[in-house]
């Protein structure tokens, strides 16, 4: 089924923003008469024709005169003007011969293209004639109507044609038209006739040319979403971003052929585009043919000195055969490692699944004898993983093992854990079939095995683990090995609780049920991955417990780095506890154990965790320096899918605290590019989530939520997992005024809320709750039919309260808004103003002070504060928002300034039209929507418009139609026209 319905969908535009914010200026430079011309580069299938018909589409819709042409090739030049024919044939089908034919009074020159409308030759010197009354002809076009022409595959463009664009470039005046071209850059040659004429053009005014790459992994995703129509798993993404590299066509042909296979493991490539694939390799001689073929077997590239080994080839027929494979852009060169790769990893795909079995082993085998015999052809940071990869794909077990071991060692010194873990779980596929060998390398099997656990869980390969974890306990004797059983028990608790799984208590509580008492390092380790877990979990009791034994164990037994990782959750555990000088004093000695050894993964841990006792207290610019070290140290140990992503999640949470929205949202945007799994690429998402929304994209805050929830299975019962989710949940719903949705998203967790240890996740959580209730009652006395305060939310929001530390100054802030919210005996939004702006966090102090200057109109007799102090609020209020880019809540204080009768000097007060919006509540998306609404655009056209996907565009008209109170989009573009929102200038 999901392979039909991938059939069914075309995708929209993915990404290209830079590229579509480039040609919508061009559109506005030229309907001020100043032709634009735009020149796009790219490998085929990159999107390039995608991204013309985009633009084709939009334009066609809104009034533009659109031409299509595209040129077509005719042995080592193309075909005469067939790009230009094409589009004077698309002219004259809209308009029809005669009319085409009136707008010049030379109109034959130019009619002449077309054969089957019999216009005589004009003579040989025709083509300056014709090309003159081509640029007439537009010019007369743009009079009546803006001219779009696009032109495709511009490398296969005749002299003629290119003759007639420089023509057009040079001599096209005061005319409304946009010419759009794209070429391949694969396709363009040292000698191509193509490269001197784009040199030559390339400084004229009005010329852009840009060049389009491929997709990162999230644009990958979100093109594979659009095919799907769902969201695609990450292993899923995973697989068709590695395979297609980020080309956009290969991406799409994957999605839609291989969704079911690939969920499976499979990697066969469809029919089709592997003959398309082959198609290159197929014009290559044999010799060179030959060697790509070796070249295939490489992973992913092959040295220059291991081709030259294995080619059988003289030096010269070599480099003349790469040359020819190079030429044709089969191969590339990478010149830091004296090697070729693939131009796409899906070419050598296809080459290996066009070779025969025994062939790939033969050239693996080959391959495998030259580097042993010859070490110095490849890196020797390379050499151990090419030899141990060769020999497994060889299919020579004996062999393979022992340089399988070699290689992960070398991984493992380079932390390289992605590869260590490979090639551990290989060696030990091929344990029991090279048993000689398994006993001549001297090595425990079942200490591969932990090797393999802790290498794929620094990794972020947490499927991959458990997969391991399952095998291994199948292989473990309880009763005989209980130990062994109790730590690869303790293992999975940890990984499912990673993956957002249930079961992972469950298997903590089996691993200590089964952990011997005895005095070891096999019950420390133990205890100090339970102690961990326990300590995620929100048990810091049993975690202290824990953490505390195994840290005096490790320690009397001298083992170091178990002592760094027990160490570490003793801290943690401490803080939350209350204990904040206890546990930052055993963090930081557990950061100076770790950095005496080096060991940049575990002072990576330490920092992050450090950086959260940092931010818990409110020294938030302490939590920045502390994450920004953290995540050197995070680099340095490849641990950027992990705890590399948490710690970007603190940085940038600190961030956000201090105002600094554009600095945090870039860090968690980079964090995501490295695609990390569950809990943590879920975390990313939810903190870009929470800063879409506190500037007022509600709709992409949606995404993020959306994407947050897809990463988890299920959500556990991890306050650090649940609770920030379930908090943006609520805001968006708040946002929404879905109140009843808005309770429910919090009430639904307050059990989670409420355990220990959770304050940095609880209080936030609770504040939003009470907000949520001073909102509803402040709808009940508006709007008589809306519910008042839910009485049973209200009480369960006061006993999780009960439950929290108050003893941080952070805590302490969030405690006096609880209270104010609720508007508890006592609560003063004025000390709430002073603690926020004790800490530094501008945003919550900005809302504190709104907060007060409402309270403050409907208590003036009881407050002792003076309209001045209300005033005063407000003006620091609309600063504070204006500088940090709070919409929505400036929003609100103009608003509330208004119904005070106060004026606020603001910036974005300025314009009247922006200000008649704010107060009808609607974001500046919304505005730009209803603009368009207001021009009579269809949801698909302001989806074109504003490259946004359909079903966005459809979610912004639902919300400016209740806002506006208009029962449909005639009624609302009524009503802008009515209150002239818009001025003529400002018509789309």
């Amino acid at each position: 089924m999901a392979v039909m319905v991938a059939q069914r969908r075309r995708p929209g535009l993915v990404g290209r923003r830079k590229q579509f914010a480039l040609l919508d200026a061009a559109v506005g430079a030229a309907q001020l008469g100043e032709p634009q011309f735009v020149v796009f580069g790219g490998e085929a299938g990159v999107g390039k024709t995608r991204l013309m018909e985009h633009l084709a589409g939009w334009l066609d819709e809104t009034g533009w005169r659109v031409l299509r042409g595209t040129c077509v090739p005719l042995g080592t030049e193309g075909l005469p003007l067939a790009s230009i024919t094409s589009a004077l044939r698309d002219l004259v089908g809209q308009l029809g011969v005669d009319r085409v034919a009136g707008l010049l009074p030379d109109a034959e020159v130019v009619l002449r293209l077309l054969p089957e409308l019999g216009v005589r030759d004009g003579g040989p010197e025709g083509q300056g004639r014709l090309f003159e009354a081509f640029a007439a002809l537009l010019q007369r076009l743009s009079a009546e109507h803006a001219v779009l022409v696009v032109i495709d595959d511009l490398h296969w463009a005749d002299r003629s044609t290119r003759d007639l664009l420089g023509l057009l470039t040079r001599t096209l005046r005061a005319a409304r038209v946009v010419v759009v071209t794209a070429y391949r850059t694969d396709d363009l040659g040292r000698s191509h006739p193509l490269r001197p004429f784009l040199a030559e053009i390339e400084r004229l005014p009005g010329l852009h040319r840009e060049e389009l790459g491929r997709f990162s992994r999230a644009e990958t995703a979100e093109l594979v979403a659009e095919v799907l129509g769902e969201r695609p798993s990450a292993a899923l993404t995973d697989n068709i971003f590695r395979r297609s590299g980020g080309n956009a066509f290969f991406a799409e042909e994957l999605a839609r052929a291989q969704v079911a296979r690939v969920a499976e493991g499979a990697s066969q490539l469809p029919d089709s585009l592997r003959d398309l694939l082959l198609y290159r390799i197929e014009r290559l001689d044999n010799p060179a043919r030959d060697v790509v073929r070796m070249a295939a077997v490489g992973d992913p590239s092959i040295s220059h000195g291991l081709l030259a080994a294995t080619a059988g080839l003289g030096e010269e027929e070599l480099l003349a055969v790469l040359r020819a494979a190079v030429d044709a852009r089969v191969l590339i060169t990478d010149s830091d490692q004296d090697a070729y790769r693939f131009q796409h990893a899906l070419l050598r795909e296809a080459v290996l699944d066009d070779m025969l079995p025994a062939e790939r082993v033969r050239l693996h085998r080959a391959c495998a004898e030259a580097l042993e015999a010859c070490p110095e052809i490849v890196p020797p940071d390379r050499h151990a993983a090419e030899v141990a990869f060769h020999w497994y794909s060889a299919n020579q077990p004996d062999r393979a093992l022992p340089a399988l071991l070699r290689a992960a060692d070398v991984a493992e010194a380079m932390y390289a854990h992605a590869e260590q873990s490979q090639m551990l779980v290989r060696a030990l596929d091929l344990w029991r079939r090279a048993p000689e060998a398994a006993e001549a390398s001297g090595v425990d099997r079942r200490d591969v095995w932990e090797k393999a656990l802790a290498a794929g869980g620094w990794a972020g390969e947490n499927i991959q683990v458990l997969h391991l974890l399952d095998r291994a306990l199948a292989e473990t004797d309880q009763a005989a090995e209980p130990e062994r059983a109790a730590m690869l028990l303790a293992h999975r608790g940890r990984v499912l609780h990673l993956l957002g799984r249930d079961g992972a208590v469950t298997a903590l509580e089996e691993a200590m049920r089964l952990v011997p008492s005895t005095r070891s390092i096999g019950r420390a380790r133990v205890l100090d991955l339970v102690g961990a877990m326990l300590m995620l979990h929100g048990c810091p009791e049993q975690a202290r417990a824990a953490s505390e034994e195994a840290t005096r164990i490790a320690g009397e037994l001298g083992e170091k780095d178990l002592e760094t990782n027990a160490r570490t959750t003793l801290g943690v555990t401490l803080t939350q506890l209350g204990d904040y000088t206890g546990g930052l004093a055993a963090l930081n000695e557990a950061a100076e154990l770790a950095e005496n050894r080096g060991d940049a993964v575990r002072v990576t841990r330490v920092r992050f965790n450090i950086a959260v006792a940092l931010g818990s207290l409110g020294r938030h610019q302490a939590a920045i320096d502390v994450a920004r070290a953290g995540l050197n140290a995070a680099r340095t140990a490849d641990l950027s899918r992990n705890l590399g992503a948490l710690l970007t999640v603190q940085l940038a949470s600190s961030l956000v605290a201090v105002g600094r929205w554009d600095d945090a949202d870039a860090v968690s945007a980079g964090a995501l590019d490295a695609d990390p799994p569950g809990v943590y690429g879920a975390a990313l998402h939810t903190i870009r989530g929470e800063i879409a929304l506190v500037r007022g994209d509600l709709v992409a805050a949606q995404e993020r939520h959306a994407w947050a929830r897809t990463l988890f299975e299920r959500v556990t019962g991890a306050p650090y997992q649940t609770l920030p989710v379930a908090r943006l949940e609520a805001e968006i719903a708040l946002g929404e005024n879905r109140i009843g949705d808005a309770r429910k998203a919090v009430a639904d967790v307050l059990h989670v809320a409420g355990v220990p240890g959770a304050a940095p996740y609880a209080w936030p959580l609770v504040t939003a709750g009470a907000r949520i209730e001073a909102y509803a009652r402040m709808r009940a006395r508006t709007v008589p039919e809306e519910p008042t305060a839910e009485g049973g939310l209200v009480e369960a929001l006061r006993a999780t309260v009960a439950k929290l530390p108050i003893d941080a100054p952070l805590w302490s802030a969030y405690a006096a808004q609880f209270a104010a919210e609720l508007g508890q005996p006592g609560a003063s939004w004025p000390e709430v103003i002073a603690a926020w702006d004790e800490i530094g966090e501008p945003y919550a102090a900005c809302y504190a002070r709104l907060r007060a200057a409402e309270t403050k109109a409907e208590t003036t007799a009881r407050s002792g504060h003076t309209a001045t102090d209300a005033e005063e609020w407000l003006r620091t209020a609309a600063e504070q928002a204006t500088r940090l880019g709070a919409k929505p809540l400036l929003d609100e204080i103009e608003l509330a300034a208004a119904s005070a009768g106060i004026t606020l000097a603001t910036p974005s007060a300025s314009p009247a039209e922006v200000s008649d919006l704010q107060r009808l509540g609607l974001t500046e998306r919304e505005a730009e929507v209803l603009r368009l609404v207001a021009a009579g655009r269809s949801n698909r056209q302001i989806a074109q418009r504003l490259v946004i996907s359909p079903k966005t565009a459809s979610v912004h008209v639902s919300r400016i139609l209740g806002k506006l109170g208009a029962a449909s989009r005639g009624e609302a573009a009524a009503t802008a026209h009515r209150l002239r929102l818009f001025g003529q200038d400002q018509r789309p």
